[in-house]
């Protein structure tokens, strides 16, 4: 028997993913280069599941991906920029939080 995902069960999924992502990283697990290979993927994952159900709650998982593409910019110069890596795994880290709590209350309000 196949079970298909409702939208909302799905952009989870991809938000979980998003955290999954960030933390390899945020814990010295994957490269930058992993790290930004990763955030290409949620893009394209966040394309083919946006719709009016889920938008609301991908808002932070697409600023998620944007800042984990950012702070991989930022760790491949670090010649040019040594403060900025810091500083963008500090927001990304912040947004890590956020995706969790946006996906817990999903889950509370019955997704």
């Amino acid at each position: 028997m196949q079970q298909h995902l409702t939208r909302a069960e799905q952009a989870n999924l991809i938000a979980g993913h998003a955290v999954a992502y960030a933390t390899a990283y945020l814990d010295d697990r994957h490269t930058a280069q992993q790290l930004a290979d990763n955030a290409d993927r949620l893009f394209l994952d966040l394309l083919v599941i946006n719709n009016p159900e889920t938008s609301a709650f991908l808002v932070p998982v697409q600023l998620l991906a944007v800042t984990m593409m950012r702070t991989a910019r930022c760790a491949r110069d670090l010649s040019q920029w040594p403060s900025q890596e810091d500083r963008w795994q500090a927001v990304m880290a912040a947004l890590v939080e956020l995706v969790i709590q946006e996906s817990r209350q999903l889950k509370k309000d019955g997704a």
